[in-house]
């Protein structure tokens, strides 16, 4: 894990375990909003003063409902209608979570909060392909070359990464997420988490204990990819 990314979740870790203690911005027995993680996370990572962008509730072209195309080349050939110049007439209905862009890196980063193991995964599923979705990066690739404005003001990024973050107050979640392996009670084959396993991962349990039960403790999750080629060509040149 980048060495940028991996001080930011550790900021982040001391963060929540002092402010968990002080407030918790959620209807007693409710959940923590994910902008809260995502906020707190950028926090993170800027309290080492640095020169960096960042952004959150970035707006992206689409419907947060529709299908979203591969920007890998790996994946086959979707069949993909946008381009540069047609995406900017198009409805942006979609959000990412939130970025930030140091060390010439560009991070794009979507949070989850608590579910059951199987939504959990479905869930953490669509976040990341989305983070891989040409329709994410050819947005990007609109927001950063406005010839009226500016044009590519961060110049030729050199990488493209994708963070996600998530809390759990599921040991399973835990698991899966430490292991990249999860075997429901009664299935005779284990999820398909092919997608998770490269990913750098870190798994954080604070030590605040449920009060609906025992077995139950709050943790916070974070997993980077590598660079995504795919999604930095089309970031830096279109299509």
């Amino acid at each position: 894990m980048d060495e940028f990314i991996a001080n930011g979740f550790t900021n982040l870790v001391e963060h929540y375990k002092k402010s968990m203690n002080v407030f918790r911005p959620c209807r007693p027995g409710g959940e923590v909003l994910e902008q809260n993680l995502v906020t707190a996370f950028l926090m993170g990572c800027l309290k080492k003063p640095t020169e960096a962008h960042w952004g959150l509730e970035v707006p992206f072209v689409g419907d947060s409902k529709a299908k979203v195309h591969s920007s890998d080349k790996t994946r086959g050939n979707d069949f993909f209608i946008l381009n540069s110049k047609s995406i900017r007439s198009r409805k942006w209905r979609n959000h990412l979570d939130g970025f930030i862009y140091a060390n010439e890196t560009l991070y794009l980063i979507e949070a989850k909060r608590d579910y059951p193991a199987t939504e959990f995964l479905k869930q953490i599923k669509a976040d990341y392909d989305r983070l891989h979705s040409k329709e994410l990066a050819l947005s990007f690739h609109s927001m950063l070359n406005r010839p009226d404005v500016y044009d590519k003001p961060l110049g030729n990024i050199k990488q493209v990464k994708a963070v996600l973050l998530a809390d759990t107050w599921r040991p399973t979640n835990f698991k899966l997420w430490e292991d990249a392996f999860y075997k429901p009670r009664g299935h005779k084959s284990a999820y398909d988490l092919s997608w998770l396993k490269p990913m750098q991962r870190r798994a954080c349990d604070l030590g605040f204990e449920s009060s609906q039960s025992a077995s139950e403790s709050y943790s916070l999750l974070i997993a980077q990819t590598d660079d995504m080629a795919g999604s930095r060509e089309i970031i830096n040149n279109g299509l």
